[in-house]
């Protein structure tokens, strides 16, 4: 194909270009990928828009479970977010602020959380003035990136400790109602961001040590089971943090999270691994020593599956101070894990 003619070679790229479309849309990205690669590898303007976005399409199709994965995509693709235009820019920075979260890389969460509110407030303020609301093209409606940038933000505060701030941004995307241009795709958004206000100030209470909200916040998650995963892990770090008795509502939380060996994004997976690891902590608080031995090999379990290095040393650390405890098939169980053989 090297050697095709100038005018048949772009035809060619035209073909490759729809064709990996089609293909993105229906969720086979790793059908994809190659022609997106095709495509860039052979164009010679990198400012081309559509050379662009599939530098764009390939970052959405490599990003997956995989930490190490996750990093090389960034790496690839950011150099180039910048230069594209602002409807798709927006969704870059979404993108990249969400993988960053998965990497616990908080600086590059903030800095692009920032990014994307103050893009999206910008192209709001213009989508306003100018009222070319229909000449501008993003993949979701714009009120979903003025408040996940204010998600963002209060997310950031809250894992800095400074929940009083976290709360006025919290409250700020509780009622998005304000937005211009709102059809019913953005009204159901601005309920999204309404429903995820609600558990977050749950959240950040049980984060300040106030055990009241404890069964209001499962009967909202109860309600919401798109957010039992967060949920779980926020109730689990809040009863070791101060010392709640939540032994009553163990069962529910346990029952309603995806097993260790299903299929969950990274970002699902290392809040799976983070309320196993907490589990375990629980449990040993309690002097349960062989049911936290368990949790904790499902924590490091994940950890390996995932290759989240930091949260395996983490685990590796805690069983080395309760092995002794452990029985003979857990033992083995820990071995099998650490050597790479994944059957619990």
């Amino acid at each position: 194909m090297a050697n095709v003619g100038g005018g048949l070679g772009a035809e060619i790229k035209d073909h490759f270009f729809y064709t990996a479309e089609h293909l993105f849309k229906e969720e086979k990205k790793a059908e994809a990928a190659p022609l997106y690669r095709y495509i860039i590898d052979r164009e010679t303007d990198h400012n081309d828009q559509r050379c662009l976005l599939c530098e764009f399409r390939l970052f959405q199709c490599l990003v997956g479970v995989s930490s190490e994965g996750n990093k090389e995509a960034l790496e690839r693709f950011e150099p180039s977010y910048s230069r594209l235009y602002e409807g798709l820019r927006l969704e870059a920075i979404f993108w990249m602020a969400n993988v960053y979260y998965s990497l616990g890389d908080w600086n590059k969460v903030e800095r692009y959380g920032n990014e994307l509110h103050d893009l999206a407030q910008n192209v709001y303020e213009k989508l306003k003035k100018e009222k070319f609301v229909k000449n501008l093209h993003t993949e979701r409606h714009l009120v979903v990136y003025l408040g996940h940038g204010l998600r963002i933000k209060g997310f950031i505060l809250t894992l800095q400790g400074r929940y009083e701030e976290a709360k006025k941004y919290v409250a700020a995307y509780s009622d998005l109602g304000w937005v211009e241009f709102l059809d019913e795709t953005g009204k159901k958004e601005v309920e999204r961001f309404r429903t995820w206000s609600q558990g977050n100030m749950h959240a950040l209470e049980l984060k300040t040590g106030n055990e009241r909200v404890l069964h209001e916040y499962i009967d909202f998650l109860q309600k919401h089971p798109a957010e039992f995963l967060s949920g779980a892990k926020t109730i689990i770090e809040a009863a070791n943090k101060f010392s709640f008795n939540v032994d009553d509502i163990m069962e529910t939380l346990v029952q309603k999270l995806p097993s260790v060996d299903s299929e969950v994004s990274f970002v699902d997976g290392t809040q799976l691994f983070h309320f196993w690891y907490e589990k375990a902590v629980y449990s040993f608080k309690k002097n349960r020593l062989i049911a936290g031995i368990d949790e904790l090999l499902y924590a490091l379990y994940m950890a390996r599956v995932m290759k989240y290095y930091m949260g395996f040393e983490k685990c590796t650390t805690l069983f080395r101070k309760h092995g002794d405890y452990a029985t003979e098939q857990q033992k083995l169980g820990y071995k099998q894990i650490v050597e790479g053989v994944f059957d619990l």
